[in-house]
């Protein structure tokens, strides 16, 4: 379906935005808020509430006869199954020719859907990505984790981000988002710990479609507030799954290892060295040091951090690198050496 603006009489193609929810009524509230502001006129909102116990549903009903103007449709799980089962469920209901994401925890500005439709400025763009901004921290493991998903400036992306992209429909038809990945992180009492995320839910998205020859472009005008607040449980935990899953996505599609995690690797396992020659302690503090610098370089270049900031938080980020690690190597491990459901599938550029 697809409309005119009668402003500039350019097609608006109808934009479908699914956002998978469970158990946070209060911050999908503000999330559900700001797309009923958009600018762009021509969407609808799909929300796959995956199993809430909480009252989401009551809330969804509210919602909905509170807007007639905003196409709303609401699906329910029963039971969990996780973010991205969530979003291809999502995807096949969608009628849009483009389908964006959020997180129940985002907030878009006015123009974002505005922002992300216009970048799809030829039919080699299959998707965009767009700007991820953090709230002001208000604790170190928050600072820590400060512009995590932070994008660069206007052009070829190098990664998608799960809460703020658009993916043209027909590609996530052909490809859908990877399911095999590790599962939620949960709470005592079964429910899923909402607070943890860094599953890397998208990564296999990007590799799919680049592989394909398809341009992925990012728009850091079209933002979205993230309000994903940490503790240091869930930091921690959010670092052990994203180790985790990034060892099964490097297993899945036959990748290299990992460069955030490479120089930590190559370090340990030099380390035996030293009980041959004493002096060749040089190799792995070599390693060692590359990765304090890659960690340093990233924080300052890529997540936008005042030199200040890094210094405060640096003891706390290489603490979570290192459990990080420790989940990817166990995982990798286990992978191997255990019998698992995961397709493996080899990349092939177009």
């Amino acid at each position: 379906m697809k409309q005119v603006s009668p402003q500039t009489g350019d097609v608006m193609p109808l934009v479908s935005v699914v956002i998978p929810t469970c158990n946070r009524r209060a911050v999908l509230e503000r999330c559900l808020e700001a797309l009923a502001n958009q600018t762009y006129s021509n969407y609808e909102v799909i929300v796959v509430d995956d199993g809430s116990s909480d009252d989401t549903p009551q809330f969804l009903v509210r919602f909905v006869a509170e807007h007639p103007d905003v196409q709303v449709r609401c699906l329910r799980n029963e039971p969990n199954l996780g973010a991205n089962p969530s979003r291809n469920r999502g995807i096949r209901e969608s009628k849009g020719v483009l389908v964006a994401f959020e997180d129940d925890d985002c907030i878009a500005q006015p123009d974002w859907l505005e922002r992300l439709v216009c970048a799809f400025s030829s039919n080699k763009v299959a998707a965009v990505v767009g700007l991820v901004i953090s709230p002001k921290p208000t604790n170190i493991f928050e600072l820590a984790l400060k512009g995590t998903q932070r994008v660069p400036g206007p052009g070829p992306a190098d990664r998608l981000v799960g809460c703020n992209m658009c993916v043209r429909r027909t590609h996530l038809i052909e490809f859908f988002l990877d399911e095999d990945r590790a599962t939620q992180a949960r709470n005592p009492n079964g429910s899923v710990d909402m607070r943890v995320s860094g599953r890397g839910d998208e990564e296999g998205l990007y590799l799919m479609l680049c592989a394909a020859g398809y341009e992925i472009q990012t728009v850091p005008d079209a933002i979205v507030l993230h309000e994903h607040y940490y503790t240091g449980r869930s930091m921690f935990r959010q670092a052990l799954r994203g180790g985790r899953s990034a060892a099964r996505l490097v297993y899945k599609f036959y990748l290299p290892t990992r460069l955030d995690l490479l120089p930590f690797i190559l370090s340990y396992s030099t380390m035996p060295l030293i009980f041959v020659y004493q002096w060749l302690v040089i190799i792995p503090a070599f390693f060692f040091a590359a990765a304090l610098a890659a960690i340093t370089y990233n924080d300052l270049y890529r997540k936008g951090k005042t030199i200040s900031e890094t210094i405060r938080s640096f003891h706390v980020l290489l603490a979570y690198y290192h459990v990080r690690l420790f989940g990817y190597v166990m995982e990798a491990v286990r992978l191997r050496m255990l019998k698992n459901n995961i397709s493996r599938l080899r990349l092939q550029s177009a």
